[in-house]
Order: C-alpha cells, then structure tokens, then sequence
C-alpha cells in the first residue's frame, strides 16, 4: 500500500457502534443493500437472495436454525457457486458482532448444511468475521483480526487472501471461495462508497465476490456509504430495509445469551 493508503486504513471508522443502536441497524441494512447492488451489477444471481433469506430466518426464529433454513432450500448448493456459500454467513456476523464463538459456529453450519468442504466452511467463517470486525475496526485492523483468529485452522491458501494489497492474477474469477474474499477485501481498499468498492470488484467470472464486496463495504461504511439516488436503484431495498431492522431487534437477545466457544463439535452435526 502507498502512504495515502495506509493512513486511510489505519484509521477507525467515525463511530464504533452501539450494536443494540440505530446506527449498527444502518450497517446492517447498508451490508444488505450492497449485496443486492453487487448482484445487480454483476447481472447473474450472486447468492445475495440467499442472505436476505438467512436474515429472513434470523428474523423469525432469533439465530441458526437449520430445519427453517432447509425448508427455505438453503440446504443445498448456490447458484453462485462454492464463493456463493460465504453470503449465506454474513448475516451471523452482524447478528453477534461481539461473540466470535457464536459466529464462527453459525457460519460454519450454515456452510455445512450446503454440504460445503472444510476449506469453504472456514472461508465462510472468514467472512462473518470479517464482516462484524468492519463494523468496529479499520480494514486493515478487521484483516488482521480474522486471520489471527484463523491461524491455526484455516489452509494456507485461505491465509494467503487474508491480506490487504498484493493484486491477483489478471482476469481471477471467484470459484474459489478464497479468491472471492480477497477481491472483496481489495475492492474495500480506498472506497468510500459502496458502489466504489462494487466497482472495484467487478469483473469477469465475478459473482460472489461483487456482491461480498459490496455488503462488507456496507457494513463498513453505514449510512455514510449510501448515495440516496444510487440507493434507490438497488432492487428488493424495501425488503432489505425492513430485515435489517429485524435483525437489529434480535441482537440484544443474542449477546445476553452465553455461546459455547466451539468452531466444531455440535456445528459439524448440523
């Protein structure tokens, strides 16, 4: 990274939020509206209707369910492929940004309910925590914060992409659940926009990671992300608006509740 770059990164976000406030609940709902903008801007399904239907059983039944999730057919693969599987966890990061047991263990079902492999389900994991990191910390710090917390069971590959800079091969797809993550995370770099960030990502042989980017950049940024014309665009908002305040409601709930700190164990019977 240049200078420029790195003091933007290293710098914290405006606010670190109330996670029970009405500014997490603008994360949540521009992490939302990003997804969709993202799958929008890649013009072929990019699993971001799998996370509003995530959020949507989060919604009615408070956390990880896997019995409302098979009956919503999130039990089987994506149409955006293995990368697809890592916007189906990024509802449970915003759900418990503050209890990373919980969230590596919901992330990790809901990857396995999809009969994801190992390596997917920890990229899954990945993400969530990713995603409730930006909501407090700067990228670079978010970054660092997940691959320590992955280093002793994510592959080596998967470690690789939990870096800021260093491009990838010109002309990358996302097929591979890590090459997805870290073209969201060098889309985030320097964007203050969640379009920016979308834009960034985009390319050919992206779907996943488009709209990845753009709910991690929502999550980021907040209301300050959204440009009011741009955001009126963004198709199904209303019903992205209205689940994120759902979830916002459960989140008390959640992190009165006590988690047990397990990555696997009962995660692996789901």
């Amino acid at each position: 990274m240049s200078g420029d770059e790195v003091a933007r990164e290293t710098a914290a976000p405006p606010e670190l939020p109330d996670h029970q406030g009405s500014a997490y609940s603008a994360r949540i709902e521009a992490a939302f509206l990003g997804a969709l903008a993202g799958e929008r801007a890649a013009q072929a399904p990019a699993a971001a209707g799998d996370l509003l239907e995530v959020a949507d059983s989060i919604a009615t039944i408070g956390g990880f369910d896997a019995d409302d999730l098979r009956r919503r057919g999130l039990a089987g693969s994506s149409q955006a492929g293995p990368a697809g599987l890592l916007l189906r966890a990024i509802p449970f990061g915003l759900l418990a940004p503050l209890d990373r047991p919980r969230v590596r263990r919901d992330a990790y079902r809901v990857a396995a309910l999809a009969g994801a492999d190992e390596g997917t389900a920890v990229a899954a994991i990945a993400a969530a925590l990713l995603i409730a990191d930006l909501t407090r910390f700067d990228l670079a710090t978010s970054v660092m914060r997940v691959y320590q917390s992955l280093l002793e069971d994510a592959p080596f590959a998967l470690l690789e992409r939990l870096r800021i800079g260093g491009d990838l091969p010109a002309g990358e797809g996302d097929d591979d659940p890590g090459a997805a993550l870290h073209l969201a995370i060098a889309a985030l770099l320097g964007a203050d926009q969640i379009e920016a960030a979308i834009q960034s990502a985009a390319g050919t042989g992206r779907r996943a990671a488009i709209s990845l980017a753009g709910a991690l950049a929502g999550a980021h940024l907040g209301a300050a992300g959204l440009d009011v014309a741009w955001r009126a665009e963004v198709p199904h908002a209303h019903r992205a608006v209205a689940l994120a305040a759902s979830v916002a409601a459960r989140i008390g709930a959640v992190e009165a509740s006590v988690v047990p700190p397990s990555l696997a164990g009962d995660a692996r019977q789901a």
